[in-house]
């Protein structure tokens, strides 16, 4: 159960800059989730293993038959996994601003040597009327970023692995 605090509790600094840090990470982790529920949307089981799904693909290929200098019409087949067609969605934060006013409220001694905890409320920004509650601008840039290395070598070894069959 969540417990709300009043708008002038006093917090630790490092909680007030941690807290959105956190959330910048904890965005990352869902968004690495994301992509993995993806890759896997795009696999079924086989088995023990998980194999990619795929579709078929049948087109005519015109070759010339050499004993009999035609040229004949064989249908060829080429099963493509799904996942060598389409993007893989792969963002990550590349940039996140986070800028508070704190109102340092308290200080106090500390039992290792050098590290003096301040306590601090979030500080609205000064208005004519009174504002007890506190202000926190988030600034993130997301980019589709390059997949990981391990997906990138799967998705070429599936691409390479294509496998064509002809049917006279």
């Amino acid at each position: 159960m969540r417990t709300l605090l009043s708008a002038n509790f006093a917090l630790l600094l490092e909680q007030i800059i941690a807290s959105p840090l956190k959330a910048v990470v904890d965005a990352q982790s869902e968004s690495a989730k994301a992509t993995v529920n993806f890759l896997f949307s795009l696999m079924e089981e086989d088995g023990e293993k998980v194999v990619p799904k795929s579709v078929v693909v049948a087109y005519q290929q015109a070759f010339l038959d050499p004993d009999s200098g035609k040229v004949k019409q064989v249908e060829q087949r080429i099963g493509v996994p799904l996942v060598t067609l389409v993007p893989i969605p792969y963002i990550s934060v590349d940039e996140a601003e986070i800028e508070f006013d704190a109102k340092v409220v308290a200080a106090g001694p500390s039992a290792e040597k050098g590290a003096v905890p301040i306590y601090a409320v979030y500080a609205g920004r000064l208005t004519s009327r009174v504002d007890v509650s506190g202000e926190l601008h988030l600034k993130i840039k997301a980019r589709r970023s390059d997949i990981p290395e391990g997906i990138a070598r799967m998705i070429t070894v599936l691409a390479n692995s294509q496998n064509i069959s002809a049917e006279e």
